[in-house]
């Protein structure tokens, strides 16, 4: 049963994939529905392993696949996967229902969802690989299906070259990975993470270089400052669902990757020397990105940059080397993916409702749009750290691994910056929702399916905050798993 679980994981958003592909006439109308099925069975798929891993067991399906090259097709489920994958299937689903009332249904409907399980399954696959070629495969996968659908269904006049210049972007990070991993398989002469996990012999500038490779390639798809460069122009133009995605899914497989390769495969002494640049670098993007939010003017830019901003926190928190800094970095990970949902949902609702993104053409929409209000006051105040919802916690834990790190001073300017987030958190709902309200300004009603979806995230923004404690040991599993299980 575990495998058959284990395998649903991927096998539901691939099989729903080729499905919706495959659709025609009348059957098209219900592509919707096939996709958050799929996307749901993905979800129980998950939970359902939750008791094995509580009794100390790993699920694992393996075959051998490409035997003369030592490569087996290998899937498994650990304390250090799952954080991510129930990010990544979580989101999903929540992406999924805000389609049905953000997509406008057309003779295409059926591919966009297609891609959509696709985009997904490449997000599972990269979570639960437990070879390096297959890890590659999806993490490929997960680029190939989303640039399609930001060059097929994005908005704005500028799509092919923004689809273009993701696609650049970030396969170069995905190129120092791949430089990385096959350095590793020919050291190893396999390609299982069981090599990893017993430990490869390298010499010490192998293992700097490695190391090197893995952090600059992941932080690539963290966006992180200054490889953040393909992020604002792919999540303005996307369609909104694939946006919520890219920021609340996609970017968390970066730190995956990190927490994944260097800071499991590696011991505490082999990392130590770069924790400080991994402190500095966070720092950095989290002020830049928040500087940048205060700057722009168009609202899914505005919350674009508050993703390179967020990301630098848990690249902060990782480069700290210590306990509350990875606990605090994966549990940012998560409650993020569930604020910048929430946020980028509700910027969905005003621009459908307005027809208008520019945040000076905006204002005074607190009365006319109260739920809208609500959720976005919720997400602003969460992702600026107010207590007690989500992100307090995990920036609490952030903060406190500085001041534990033997950078002290970092810690203190990362309190600091975070005073950049509320500014420009507190300034972006003020003006849409409470400042005055700009001529000719008309609202056209939004769908209940858009509306929905974003009340419920809203919620569970305030119930993670309060109930925080079974994430909080999910994340502590983690630690026996990462740099030699020093805790």
């Amino acid at each position: 049963m575990q495998t058959f679980e284990l395998a649903t994981i991927l096998a539901a958003p691939v099989m729903a994939a080729v499905l919706l592909a495959l659709l025609r006439g009348r059957a098209r109308r219900y592509a919707g529905w096939i996709a958050a099925c799929a996307a749901l069975l993905s979800m129980i798929g998950i939970l359902l392993l939750l008791p094995a891993l509580q009794r100390g067991e790993a699920p694992v399906l393996g075959m051998p696949w490409i035997p003369t090259a030592g490569i087996t097709f290998g899937l498994r489920l650990d304390w250090l996967a799952l954080p991510f994958v129930v990010t990544e299937a979580g989101v999903t689903l929540i992406a999924v229902l805000y389609s049905w009332g953000y997509h406008h249904v057309d003779e295409r409907s059926h591919l966009y969802y297609a891609l959509l399980m696709l985009f997904a399954a490449g997000m599972a696959g990269t979570t639960l690989a437990d070879s390096m070629f297959l890890f590659y495969i999806f993490w490929e996968l997960m680029l190939v299906a989303s640039c399609v659908l930001i060059a097929l269904w994005g908005e704005g006049e500028r799509v092919g070259a923004v689809a273009l210049k993701y696609f650049l972007f970030t396969h170069f990070g995905s190129i120092m990975v791949l430089a990385a991993l096959v350095l590793i398989y020919g050291q190893a002469g396999s390609d299982s993470f069981a090599v990893l996990r017993a430990g490869v012999r390298l010499s010490p500038a192998l293992t700097s270089a490695l190391i090197v490779l893995f952090i600059l390639g992941f932080s690539v798809k963290m966006a992180v400052f200054p490889l953040h460069l393909w992020l604002p122009d792919a999540h303005t133009v996307a369609p909104m669902s694939v946006t919520i995605m890219l920021a609340a899914a996609m970017l968390s497989m970066g730190t995956y990757g990190i927490v994944r390769f260097p800071f499991s495969a590696f011991t505490l002494e082999q990392v130590a020397p770069f924790g400080r640049a991994m402190m500095v670098g966070g720092l950095v993007s989290a002020i830049y990105g928040a500087l940048m939010s205060l700057a722009e003017q168009d609202v899914k830019r505005i919350i674009a940059y508050s993703s390179v901003s967020q990301m630098g926190y848990v690249l902060f928190g990782l480069g700290t080397l210590t306990e509350d800094g990875m606990v605090g970095s994966t549990l940012h990970v998560i409650f993020h993916a569930i604020v910048k949902a929430l946020l980028f949902m509700c910027v969905g609702l005003v621009v459908r409702a307005t027809g208008r993104r520019l945040i000076g053409e905006l204002g005074g929409l607190g009365r006319s749009m109260p739920l809208a209000a609500v959720c976005s006051g919720v997400g602003v105040l969460a992702i600026a750290g107010v207590p007690p919802l989500a992100l307090f916690d995990s920036e609490w834990m952030i903060f406190a691994a500085g001041f534990q790190s033997a950078h002290v001073w970092l810690g203190a300017l990362m309190v600091l910056a975070s005073l950049l987030t509320v500014a420009y958190a507190l300034w972006f709902w003020v003006r849409i929702f409470f400042a005055a309200r700009p001529d000719g300004l008309v609202l056209r009603q939004v769908s209940m399916g858009m509306i929905a979806p974003t009340v419920g995230l809203a919620f569970l923004t305030l119930v993670e905050g309060v109930l925080p404690g079974p994430l909080f040991a999910w994340a502590q599993h983690e630690l026996p798993l990462l740099l030699g299980g020093i805790w």
